[in-house]
């Protein structure tokens, strides 16, 4: 995932804090990625030297369907590999089932030590509605390889074996990487990647952290994959690994500032954003693994029992259990509400009513700061050669009046992480995906505005907001005025340009904060409710 959103995010909030800080105190001028390691002899190279010339290599001999209640798996006799995965629950842009393989490629392959199985003929031996048992018929090969594969009907995790006739290492992979699944490429582009838990870690490595050559990575393994924004394919292995790897197809670099989208140098397709990954496994006869190819849903990768719904991204390590927090409470909202917006909208009001008595001590503050105006202007005057004498009184002053010239950045320095919590939900969560709030105006809260009508609004609520900021402290000096009046017009111009392209979930939540907020300012201001 992507940074620099949060470190643009991270200096509004910043700027927001140093000018509260300015307008109650102007008295006082204060002014884990993994590394890479050699391979072992023994790891498998994507193009092993022993590898033989199958003559099924470019011939599709047979096509194989499973259907179950949540998906529909379509498997080649090309190396029993994985031609489709159609999602039966979720619908692209064109309104078809998610496809998740991209066209014209298999994937799902391994190799036998270094002899690549991935491309060999294969027989179809035995089935089941939900099962398939194929057995490698290549005369190049030995006798006694077979593959299984064991799938649940109401599940996106399935399972395969894969028996050898004597004990050797195995090394299973998805090397077909993940096709783009949503309307605007080019930002969901920026979410593609590898993703592994190695020892208890989570590691998400992005295209520009990808090499284009597999390294083995030794450690204990829980499961390896690839993913998009809201898609994942998972490996989890049911025997001793050896290492992992993550590769990506081409040297082709992702640039663009992420604020407004990330996309390849040129055109995109699918080798510039197709992930690889890989396991191999320690010398046995049979190597069992189970896979996960479905969405990206916390509550349905907890239940696989594997550690998976740790993929999911809800942004740093110290916000996580805010917006796993903030995620229920969303879902259970919306078991009562149907439509997200709505439940967004009733999400502000409950956390403007939580921190109501922050935002009563903030106004409280400030105007009781314009009230000392006088006694600081003075107390520059007698101590203006003695900065250390004029901190001294400065402070004593404000303890004699019960005042803290800290109190009005309070409420900011607590959304901080509220905010970036927020943002890392309502930015990757799925359960938004598609989700309407007003049809034919925001028909996708995972979008931005269409129009770009939510974020002028949320911008012009903020200068309105930020005028009746104004007038709580017009007692204020000339000087302060003017940079009230400077940060009026610029405080809401800036989040609006940087929020034109957020999701349109995470503006409506910020323009609905603000419109209680500046409900809650405007009510303490007439009834001096202090």
């Amino acid at each position: 995932m992507d940074k620099r959103p949060y470190i643009g995010i991270a200096l509004i909030f910043f700027i927001l804090v140093m000018w509260t800080m300015t307008i109650t105190n102007n008295a006082r001028k204060q002014v884990k990625p993994i590394p890479h390691s050699q391979a072992p002899q023994s790891v498998i190279n994507n193009t092993p030297k022993a590898t033989p010339q199958f003559t099924a290599d470019t011939i599709e001999l047979s096509l194989d369907t499973v259907d179950t209640k949540v998906a529909q798996i379509i498997v080649s006799r090309i190396g029993g590999t994985i031609k489709a995965v159609n999602l039966k629950h979720y619908k692209s842009p064109n309104s078809k089932s998610v496809e998740l393989i991209p066209e014209n490629a298999r994937t799902l392959g391994g190799a036998m030590g270094e002899i690549n199985l991935s491309n060999a003929r294969v027989e179809l031996i035995d089935r089941t509605p939900l099962s398939l048992v194929y057995e490698f018929k290549d005369t190049l090969l030995p006798a006694g390889i077979n593959k299984t594969y064991s799938f649940k009907d109401s599940s996106y995790t399935f399972e395969v074996a894969i028996d050898l006739p004597e004990p050797s290492k195995y090394k299973i992979q998805w090397d077909a990487g993940l096709r783009t699944t949503e309307k605007n490429a080019e930002m969901e582009v920026r979410y593609f990647g590898g993703i592994v838990k190695s020892g208890g870690t989570v590691t998400v490595k992005g295209l520009n952290s990808l090499d284009t050559l597999p390294k083995g990575e030794p450690g204990t393994i829980e499961w390896v994959g690839v993913k998009n924004k809201y898609f994942l394919s998972a490996i989890v292995p049911g025997v001793e690994t050896e290492n992992y790897s993550l590769n990506k197809a081409t040297f082709t670099r992702v640039g663009g500032g992420c604020m407004s989208g990330c996309m390849p140098t040129g055109a995109i397709n699918q080798e510039d954003i197709k992930v690889s990954a890989s396991l191999t496994t320690q010398a046995s006869k049979r190597h069992k693994f189970k896979l996960y190819v479905g969405p990206l849903d916390y509550d349905i990768l907890k239940r696989t029992g594997s550690g998976l719904e740790d993929a999911c991204y809800f942004g740093f390590k110290w916000i996580r259990p805010i917006s796993r927090l903030f995620l229920k409470v969303l879902t259970g909202l919306h078991k009562v509400v149907p439509n997200y917006g709505v439940v967004i909208i009733i999400f502000s009001f409950l956390l403007s009513m939580m921190f109501f008595p922050l935002t009563k001590m903030s106004q409280k503050s400030m105007i009781e700061m314009q009230k000392l105006q006088p006694k600081l202007q003075e107390l520059q005057k007698k101590y203006a050669k003695e900065p250390k004498h004029l901190n001294q009184a400065t402070m004593e002053l404000y303890r004699k009046h019960g005042v803290s010239p800290f109190s009005g950045c309070l409420p900011m320095l607590i959304q901080m992480p509220i905010f970036f919590a927020l943002y890392a939900l309502l930015d990757t969560t799925i359960a938004l995906r598609g989700a309407v709030f007003i049809p034919h105006w925001i028909e996708d809260l995972s979008q931005h505005d269409p129009f770009f009508a939510l974020p002028i609004v949320m911008g012009v609520m903020m200068f309105l907001q930020q005028k009746l900021q104004g007038k709580a402290s017009s007692g204020s000096s000339q000087q302060m005025q003017q940079q009230q009046k400077m940060m009026m017009y610029f405080m809401p111009v800036m989040f609006t340009v940087i929020f034109l392209k957020f999701p349109a979930g995470l503006v409506l939540y910020w323009f609905v904060y603000n419109i209680f907020s500046f409900a809650q300012t405007y009510t303490l201001m007439k009834t001096k409710g202090f």
